[in-house]
């Protein structure tokens, strides 16, 4: 990727897209479940992850922590699904009590369960250090402290991005300043270095880092609302977009960041971050919505 500073507007353009809409209800199979006690609608699920395996799930919940959900073992034994089954309760295996809000959260990307040296996982929340968390036992491993102009630390809302190196946990950290608030970030795996950062001001900074040292790529505008969630393609040319109240996936040619090549339509009337992902494949590409 040519390493030359551009500004990139929102052109509209338009190219055929054809997805398909599939009844849930008669091509998917539930195969478990868990549920929290909802006092006071305080209770909710704010999202889950897969680890890195396939073996588990990291969940958020509002109110009641963090929690890894090991999948049923009967999944293991069969060579296939049985297409009716009954429902499994499950139950967390380790739990972590919520501190505070939590503003996001990710799996070790070489997370393995057969090397428990590699299962942790990574958290960030309201007024406090960035986590690395024991996917076995719970414990608490290392923080990682980035601090403002007095010294005192600034949790992972701010006007700037610091990269830590994890085999160093404390405060040492490069950083990088940003004009407005960052509100998300996610790396190419493609091309390591390359980082988008999402900003409340609806504007997504790409940039590159290498030994200690950030290189201004690109900006993209072209969204109406905050940016929310950001994901690479696999071959790293791409980067798809989406933000608060607004009603369009934005697909970014890298290669050509003057205009999106092409938007994906989804409902999303709401300031709560609704994320999207790829398929371990790159085909497909999903996201949440709030149409009942």
């Amino acid at each position: 990727m040519s390493e030359q500073v551009v500004e990139a507007s929102y052109v509209p353009y338009t190219t055929s897209f054809q997805y398909a809409e599939y009844n849930f209800e008669n091509s998917a199979l539930e195969l478990a479940r868990s549920q929290w006690p909802n006092y006071d609608d305080q209770h909710y699920l704010r999202g889950c992850r897969w680890s890195p395996d396939g073996t588990c799930l990291l969940t958020v919940v509002r109110g009641a922590g963090m929690h890894v959900m090991e999948l049923p073992s009967d999944l293991y034994t069969g060579e296939s699904v049985m297409t009716s089954r009954p429902i499994v309760a499950l139950q967390p295996a380790v739990s972590v009590p919520e501190g505070g809000l939590i503003y996001d959260y990710c799996w070790y990307p070489g997370m393995n369960s057969a090397n428990p040296a590699t299962c942790c996982w990574l958290s960030s929340g309201h007024g406090g250090p960035i986590h690395l968390w024991d996917a076995f036992t719970g414990d608490l491993r290392c923080t990682y402290r980035g601090y403002n102009s007095v010294d005192e630390v600034e949790a992972a809302m701010s006007k700037n991005v610091k990269i830590f190196s994890t085999s160093r946990p404390g405060r040492e950290y490069v950083e990088y300043p940003m004009s407005h608030q960052a509100s998300c970030l996610v790396t190419s795996q493609a091309q390591p270095g390359v980082v988008a950062i999402g900003t409340w001001k609806n504007t997504i900074e790409l940039v590159s880092q290498s030994d200690g040292t950030f290189r201004h790529l690109c900006k993209l505008t072209g969204h109406k609302g905050g940016i929310t969630t950001m994901a690479f393609s696999l071959d790293g040319f791409r980067l798809y977009s989406g933000a608060r109240k607004d009603k369009e996936i934005i697909c970014w040619d890298l290669r050509v960041p003057g205009r999106p090549m092409f938007c994906v339509p989804r409902e999303v009337n709401t300031n709560q971050k609704i994320s999207i992902d790829l398929s371990v494949d790159g085909k497909w590409l999903v996201s949440g919505g709030n149409r009942w």
